[in-house]
């Protein structure tokens, strides 16, 4: 997808207020770049402060690996069809860690590969996307065997934040960043 395709304009780095600059200035520093939904967001500089804050909450250092917190924002957007959020988040899975072997066995649904809380965290993921949250009990208690009660609440809210960004970026058109 290109600009010319995107529903709401992207607008220029220059142009955001005070504020939308640091934060910008900041995905500079870390990434290299800054994330077109970021962009496409600033349209609204209430919304993409917080969008900011939550995206560092959600995936930044907690209790869960930061790379387990990306492979389950891949397999989240796989699920979804999401181009742009698979594309920014299977190359930050690599710069954490991941393998061809396991961005690979992740398109295809197969977790063997994985250590078994890792495996219990995607198949949550997995129940947790196309069923809007209707997760088994069994699929539960798995995941409950494995980690504790904060560690399933970054855990479920990666797979939730990724649900929505996903939607967010795909409803908008987002291209991704280049």
């Amino acid at each position: 997808m290109t600009d010319q395709h995107a529903r709401v304009p992207l607008p220029p780095l220059e142009d955001a207020p005070p504020d939308v600059r640091q934060l910008f200035d900041a995905f500079m520093r870390e990434r290299g770049n800054v994330p077109n939904l970021f962009r496409a967001a600033s349209l609204r500089p209430p919304i993409v402060l917080t969008l900011f804050a939550h995206l560092r909450a959600v995936t930044g250092p907690g209790e869960v690996p930061v790379l387990l917190k990306e492979l389950l924002t891949v397999r989240v957007s796989q699920l979804n069809s999401c181009s742009y959020c698979h594309a920014s988040h299977t190359a930050l899975s690599r710069k954490y860690g991941a393998s061809d072997s396991q961005l690979s066995a992740l398109a295809d649904g197969r977790f063997a590969e994985f250590e078994a809380g890792w495996r219990a965290a995607l198949a949550y993921a997995d129940a947790m996307t196309p069923t809007h949250g209707d997760v088994t009990d069994e699929i539960y208690a798995e995941l409950a065997r494995w980690w504790t009660a904060p560690q399933i609440i970054e855990i479920t809210s990666v797979i939730g934040f990724f649900n929505y960004f996903n939607r967010f970026a795909e409803a908008l058109r987002i291209p991704v960043t280049r």
